[in-house]
């Protein structure tokens, strides 16, 4: 198909300049004659035919050569249209170099690439929220069927007095549950549209009165701080207090002895533990919306899976990264920087 088409532009190209060329010819002749005044007559005419006939295979190859190159890089670009069409949006790159078509050229190239960053970005957001959905769905089920069951019971009537007020109270935390996590995704889908608000935090400050007191860690548990009195970090207050308590609540929650280190390195911090660690594999979904490492069935427990996923958006709102330290393995390292 392409070969037609190049065919077709490089034959219409050899006769426009032909034709072009043999005008040009004609022209320049007579206008030479006319000016210098001198009489054209049938053997005047003659040399000027024989003239444009022997320059007619110099225009016939430089038209040729000239419409090869334009062909051939007017198929290259409708080659790169019809991928893209196709959704196949990584064109490959030529690299002749005719300025205004290569100009066009490399716009195609770049915006191949632009759509196709789109198009796996979005694929992977579609992904993550079909994920989503289906364990908001899953979590949501549980507590529902339970509050199911009790209220048919208590209305066939088959509740004992006795009974009631367990079963209130089952009822009572279940209706908790679900209006926890009803608050948990709207903080996780809001960690994507907070604007920080960003100040200079004095880091040895900010964690002895804002971080550190909503922490409780295990009896055999030690929480130390190396943090230097000129530690600081740029960042939204409430975001980086989000953050740390996280991290510190998760780490108290897998240590049940050693301890807990809370360490600055440039422009972050490093947040690591003596506990039980992360799992290879589990260290890949560990920022994944609803993913909880502990298979355990303790909802209390284990908690919604969303604490990191909300930590990682809030870091990248203040332009951070938070990601883990597969490396260590003497239990789990977070860190928290540039």
């Amino acid at each position: 198909m392409w070969g037609i088409h190049s065919m077709n532009a490089k034959m219409y190209l050899i006769i426009y300049y032909s034709i072009a060329g043999v005008i040009i010819s004609l022209f320049t002749a007579v206008m030479t004659y006319w000016i210098i005044d001198v009489p054209i007559g049938s053997k005047m005419m003659f040399k000027i035919f024989l003239t444009i006939l022997a320059t007619l295979p110099i225009i016939g190859i430089l038209s040729y050569l000239i419409g090869d190159c334009l062909s051939g890089r007017l198929a290259a670009i409708s080659h790169c249209l019809n991928d893209i069409s196709e959704d196949k949006f990584l064109v490959d790159k030529h690299e002749e170099s005719i300025t205004d078509i290569n100009a066009i050229h490399e716009s195609i190239h770049e915006l191949s690439h632009r759509l196709e960053n789109s198009i796996v970005t979005l694929k992977k957001n579609n992904a993550q929220l079909n994920n989503m959905i289906r364990s908001l769905s899953h979590d949501i089920k549980t507590p529902l069927t339970i509050i199911e069951g009790y209220l048919e019971e208590l209305e066939d009537g088959i509740v004992t007095k006795a009974q009631k007020p367990e079963i209130i109270a089952i009822l009572k935390k279940e209706t908790a549950y679900i209006a926890e996590l009803s608050s948990e995704v709207i903080r996780y889908l809001q960690s994507f549209e907070i604007q920080a608000q960003k100040k200079t935090i004095v880091l040895k400050d900010f964690l002895h009165e804002e971080v550190c007191p909503l922490v409780r860690v295990p009896k055999d548990v030690v929480l130390k701080c190396k943090i230097n009195e000129e530690d600081k970090m740029d960042f939204d207050c409430i975001a980086l207090k989000s953050i740390l308590v996280n991290l510190l609540h998760n780490a108290s929650k897998h240590t049940q002895q050693g301890s807990i280190l809370i360490q600055s390195l440039k422009n972050g911090i490093i947040i690591e533990d003596t506990g039980i660690g992360i799992d290879s594999q589990d260290a890949k979904m560990i920022f994944e919306p609803f993913y909880c490492a502990d298979k355990s069935k303790n909802r209390q427990k284990n908690g919604f899976g969303l604490g990191l996923s909300i930590a990682k958006n809030l870091a990248e709102n203040n332009g951070y990264v938070l990601r883990i330290d597969t490396y260590y393995k003497n239990g789990a390292r977070f860190l928290l920087h540039k």
